[in-house]
């Protein structure tokens, strides 16, 4: 006859939901614990996580665990062409022990991961980001920093921050524009809005 599982007491569940949350604060990705069962193999450095916590923010991984990946070594994965210290803040970026705020001067580590591992709220958080940097009124100490940031989301499709750009740095002399480096790298139809837009404000004022 089996025996039924010993109910667990108040007491019990209270000090075992104080460990996950302090295990939660606690998780750095340096050190393999009981609750990391991936390592990710970054060029010669090693990083581990919970499967699950990546196969819950990202579409990609989830796919993957799902696959090919399940004939490989399901404990390790390699990720040969990243930046070690870009995957470790993607990490604390994403997971809620550690969730680390998305500035603009994190956002060029981001965006390209976020973007590969299609983490919608990241993308958002990004975009966020970059658009509280656009302040026209100090054009000469942020276009170059939010025509980057334009050029990136024109890249990566994040159509809030380029139209942003358009609307608040679309007036502002040429000769911003014409040292510009990545100019050429702006697909057609935006280079063709921003010259519709400087029109539009050129004729306003004639």
């Amino acid at each position: 006859m089996t025996s039924s599982p010993k109910k667990q007491s108040d007491s019990e569940v209270s000090e075992k939901n104080s460990n996950c949350s302090e295990h939660l604060q606690d998780i750095n990705f340096t050190s393999k614990c009981h609750r990391t069962d991936l390592q990710l193999k970054v060029k010669d450095t090693d990083l581990y996580v919970p499967k699950s916590h990546l196969a819950m923010v990202s579409p990609v991984f989830r796919r993957m665990f799902e696959s090919d990946f399940k004939e490989k070594d399901p404990a390790v994965l390699p990720l040969p062409d990243k930046n070690y210290e870009d995957v470790l803040t993607f990490l604390k970026c994403t997971h809620p022990g550690a969730l680390l705020k998305v500035t603009y001067d994190i956002v060029p580590k981001m965006l390209p991961l976020a973007h590969e591992y299609q983490v919608k709220w990241l993308l958002d958080d990004c975009a966020s980001a970059m658009i509280m940097m656009m302040d026209a009124s100090k054009c000469s100490k942020t276009f170059q920093q939010s025509w980057r940031s334009m050029a990136s989301s024109n890249l990566y499709g994040l159509n809030s921050v380029v139209e942003t750009f358009i609307e608040r740095f679309s007036p502002i002399c040429y000769e911003f524009y014409k040292d510009a480096s990545e100019f050429s790298q702006i697909s057609i139809g935006v280079r063709y809005k921003i010259v519709c837009r400087r029109l539009a404000f050129k004729d306003k004022f004639e």
